[in-house]
């Protein structure tokens, strides 16, 4: 229980340091690209701040997974120097044991992970687009090259030139409606479009059929527009990097949200709000080759390296797999899933290879041959 708790601790502790210096350094670059923005819209230090603040949660998501790996490696590291882990191997702690004993600060990081990824990431997404919103607004005013947004509500198609009133007011819209086989059957053009009591209501609407037995049809399409799509979709659309919800990916698929994205997108996003935690674990576990580090044997500094290139082609192949899951190249399961069971396999294969008496380092081939005169 003792040695649990002071590896545990060990690894929470440097593992929140190096995730806090790396989100801190991903904040310093964002902000050289977009501290000029906020000071043009007039917000000064108090917007910068604002701004730093919404951010940070959503790098701390980034910055975790190897933040976790560092962490392990460091509080390997540091035992192997203190010639703690020797101890605990001449103990008959296996490398095994020396993972059980990282879980319990694995899984505590496991929980920060879920809690930034499903509540706190969404939530300053959501007050992070507000902000962008009303930096927009402000920067429109006699603006006349403006920036279209565009997303999708169902199968149609929206953009829109201006938003306003935290996206409840919309500007220069153009709906774009389509059938099931993606052919644009009609185009709806509004100088504004206005929500109000759940529902949005278009002015200066313009609505043109380019169906086959109307033509080129024009009618007027003032009144109240039917669709799913709700302010807070228009903020989701604004925001530099959309992050949702489990909550939101759910009422997606239940058809009780507007979909922005094909539904393969949201059905890796509610896998990876699972997966995407567990990754930490995995992290540990490609480290434990760490522990084997002899500071008086540079050779032996090919562990470290091992751990460092098997914790980064996690992060790799993770990341590409899941972006093959979300643009529906391959299954959400696989595309979720894939990466964290296969380096699972590949660590458990690592540490049982190194319970099972693998060296710490190579013995050339002189070395051998007295070894062998010697025994005889």
């Amino acid at each position: 229980m003792r040695l649990a708790r002071y590896m545990s601790v060990t690894l929470v502790k440097l593992a929140l340091v190096a995730t806090l210096i790396l989100a801190f350094i991903a904040e310093v670059l964002d902000l050289v690209d977009n501290a000029g923005d906020i000071i043009d819209a007039g917000e000064g230090v108090g917007g910068i701040l604002l701004y730093a603040g919404l951010r940070m949660p959503i790098l701390l998501v980034h910055a975790m997974p190897l933040g976790a790996l560092i962490g392990a490696l460091l509080t390997l590291a540091l035992l192997a120097r203190n010639s703690e882990i020797s101890a605990m191997r001449s103990a008959g702690r296996g490398m095994f044991n020396l993972f059980v004993a990282m879980l319990p600060g694995a899984f505590v990081l496991v929980v920060l992970h879920s809690t930034l990824i499903d509540v706190v990431a969404p939530r300053a997404q959501a007050k992070l687009a507000i902000q962008i919103t009303q930096r927009l607004e402000a920067k429109q005013d006699g603006v006349r090259d403006l920036k279209t947004t565009r997303l999708r509500v169902g199968e149609d198609i929206v953009t829109f030139d201006r938003v306003s009133d935290k996206g409840r007011r919309l500007k220069n819209v153009r709906i774009y409606d389509r059938g099931s086989d993606k052919i644009v059957t009609a185009r709806t053009v509004a100088q504004e479009a206005r929500w109000r009591d759940g529902k949005w209501t278009l002015t200066g609407a313009e609505k043109v059929s380019w169906a086959k037995d109307t033509m080129n049809q024009k009618t007027v399409a003032d009144g109240v527009w039917d669709t799913t799509m709700t302010p807070d979709d228009v903020l989701g659309a604004l925001s530099p990097e959309s992050r949702i919800s489990l909550d939101s990916a759910r009422k997606v698929l239940a058809g009780e949200q507007t979909p922005n994205a094909p539904l393969p997108f949201y059905q890796t996003l509610v896998e990876r709000v699972y997966a995407m935690p567990l990754g930490l674990i995995v992290m540990v576990l490609l480290a434990m080759p760490a522990a084997l580090v002899n500071w008086r044997d540079v050779r032996s500094s090919r562990h470290m390296a091992f751990a460092l290139v098997a914790g980064l082609g996690f992060l790799l192949t993770d990341g590409v797999l899941t972006t093959l899951g979300l643009t529906g190249v391959v299954a959400p399961m696989f595309g979720a899933w894939a990466g964290v069971v296969a380096f699972t396999v590949i660590g458990i294969l690592r540490v049982m290879q190194i319970d099972a008496g693998w060296s710490t380092r190579r013995i050339g081939r002189r070395e051998r041959k007295r070894l062998a005169e010697a025994g005889a």
